[in-house]
């Protein structure tokens, strides 16, 4: 009797065995899962922390005017960056929040929807003066809510060397604007911007 009993208690045994891990297979694919998603969470959430940041630093609504002047120039111009279009390139200048005259918050485009391009020609004098041209464009926030659209650089033909010598935003008749030179450019920027034709 006992040599029966030992193949019987030899196949409960397995089959316990089976079903216990029939039962654990789900609590460890469970477990995997979670862990895997919650790793994705977790970079999902550095990257939204990022892009809170990035658009905490573009509210200059609560600046002073003096602190205003400065932080605006160096917001537009931080992340400036040229791409290449088909149609040619395009200049993207950084956005930034700002107060309107009733102290609410808007964007900058809200308040200057026309920007201006200027451009002087590097090493060149025609009759004493040198080139200058000035390209303009609306004010329009990119997609990402970080950056303004492109405005097409659509420089005169010729062999110069365009170098970006300024910025002005400016309101529909032109009587309120904001204004950055050439130097305070090199000056965020670090060396001038050029573009050749």
């Amino acid at each position: 009797m006992s040599e029966e009993k030992k193949p019987v208690q030899i196949n409960k045994q397995r089959r316990v065995t089976v079903i216990l891990l029939l039962l654990a297979f789900p609590v460890i694919i469970t477990y995997l899962n979670n862990r895997a998603t919650s790793s994705r969470k977790i970079a999902s959430t550095e990257q939204e922390a990022q892009m809170d940041t990035a658009m905490a630093s573009s509210d200059l609504s609560g600046s002073n005017p003096i602190a205003f002047q400065k932080a605006f120039k160096y917001q537009l111009l931080k992340d400036s960056k040229v791409t290449d279009f088909s149609d040619g390139k395009r200049l993207h200048l950084g956005h930034f929040f700002m107060k309107d005259q009733d102290g609410t918050k808007i964007s900058v485009c809200q308040r200057y929807p026309h920007i201006e391009l200027n451009f002087s020609a590097d090493g060149v004098a025609v009759s004493g003066d040198i080139p200058h041209t000035v390209i303009q464009g609306h004010c329009t926030v990119a997609a990402d809510g970080l950056h303004l659209e492109g405005i097409l650089v659509d420089l005169p033909p010729g062999d110069y060397q365009w170098v970006w010598t300024g910025i002005k935003l400016y309101n529909s008749d032109k009587t309120d604007y904001l204004e950055v030179t050439g130097y305070e450019i090199i000056s965020v920027l670090g060396t001038p911007l050029s573009f050749s034709e």
